[in-house]
């Protein structure tokens, strides 16, 4: 797999690209700019040559004649100009070229002859080579101080990211350990996401630790009590085999029950981390009678409910219908064949009173058949509600009034 590249060496190596086009392209400008000063000012000198050479009447057919005229003449020239032009040349034409080279200057002597004065432009070349030199010194310069100081600032600025990653490497998340990391807002939050994840994670190890601890004491006496029944079983040889068999049956539906008590409980002890919402009960007992509608028609079962006052809560929803699955499924398995469970609803106190004619105990085994009346009512105080049940002259009677905020 390949290796991620850093985060600070791509912004680093960036920001050097950028600043080297950036400085390449100021250069080329700035040299250019200067080539053409130099241009112009040749240009300037030479016209100003060309007056004075043709103001003080200085012209002969030879260049070489005007020339040495010239420098006798006007004498500061020579000195003033050496450092522009490596060598001046004079010459009478009678036309201007139309395509001629840059270091030359025309001026009109009268209507049919022009002074054509003209100078290698090697000296250019020269200057601007050397201005080039230095440029590029300057550049690296500037660059080099600049790029060390953003690369020091870069370094700062990306050191309570490695702290942060100094601090998920070591998985600690005592609140007493946790670095500042101080930076900015981003990082800021970034760090209250992972201290809030690796709470979360310590919170979900501490629940699989207590899992283990409660299942282990929970089925410690029903497995001690297995293991004693075998002990005796073993060491008498005319024991009821039936009477045995049927008594470890027992005791391993105890330790099977006790587990799945203890599963249900945590999960939804699970689901009560996430966050609240609307639900109405009016579709929350619906939904139980289309989850049941199978155990429903096996057992010929009708329900009934007035539900012109339906109302809704502000609650855990999957909590929530894992608690209402388990009362109706403890309700269905228990209701007399071919009668009916009617649900009387009571809006304005948020309650549900159920009654059913009771009957013999299902075959039919679900997830949480075996939760039983004790294991809801320890639930309640969690979820806000009150859990009442009765058993009365046939008939089971079962009271669910709840305590949360009530949504219109």
């Amino acid at each position: 797999m390949r290796k991620p590249k850093s985060l600070q060496r791509t912004v680093l190596l960036s920001f050097v690209l950028s600043t080297f086009l950036s400085f390449s392209i100021l250069g080329f400008y700035v040299s250019y700019d200067y080539k053409k000063s130099l241009e112009v000012r040749i240009q300037s000198a030479l016209g100003v040559i060309a007056e004075d050479v043709i103001e003080h009447q200085l012209l002969q057919d030879n260049g070489d004649d005007i020339k040495m005229l010239l420098a006798r003449h006007e004498s500061y020239h020579e000195t003033y100009y050496n450092n522009l032009f490596e060598r001046i040349n004079f010459s009478i034409v009678g036309a201007l070229l139309l395509k001629e080279q840059r270091c030359t200057v025309y001026k009109a002597i009268d209507d049919q002859r022009y002074l054509r004065v003209t100078t290698s432009c090697k000296k250019i070349d020269t200057l601007l080579f050397d201005y080039i030199q230095k440029l590029v010194l300057v550049f690296m310069s500037v660059v080099l101080v600049v790029i060390g100081i953003f690369s020091i600032f870069l370094n700062k600025l990306f050191e309570p990211l490695r702290c942060l990653v100094g601090f998920c490497k070591e998985s600690s998340s005592e609140h007493a350990s946790i670095p500042l990391c101080t930076g900015s807002s981003e990082v800021e939050e970034l760090r209250r996401a992972i201290i809030a994840l690796l709470e979360t994670n310590h919170n979900l190890c501490q629940q699989k630790q207590d899992i283990f601890k409660e299942a282990a004491h929970e089925i410690k006496s029903p497995i001690a009590i297995l293991k004693a029944r075998l002990a005796l079983f073993k060491q008498d040889d005319h024991g009821d085999k039936e009477a045995f068999v049927k008594e470890s049956e027992h005791d391993i539906k105890t330790i099977s029950d006790k587990l799945r008590e203890l599963l249900f409980l945590k999960e939804i002890e699970y689901e009560m981390q996430k966050q609240k919402e609307s639900i109405s009960m009016q579709s929350q007992c619906m939904m139980m009678q289309s989850t049941f509608k199978p155990i429903l028609e096996k057992k010929s079962l009708k329900m009934v409910s007035n539900w012109d006052e339906d109302f809704r809560l502000f609650v855990h929803k999957e909590a929530m219908a894992k608690v209402m699955q388990a009362i109706f499924e403890n309700i269905f398995m228990h209701t007399k064949n071919h009668s009916t469970i009617t649900n009387h609803v009571d809006a304005s106190r948020q309650r549900l009173h159920i009654i059913n004619e009771i009957g013999d105990g299902s075959d039919e085994k679900l997830f949480s058949s075996h939760i039983g009346s004790k294991m809801i009512a320890r639930l309640a105080d969690k979820l806000e509600y009150t859990y009442k049940v009765e058993a009365k002259e046939g008939y089971f009677y079962t009271t669910i009034t709840f305590h949360t905020p009530e949504l219109s």
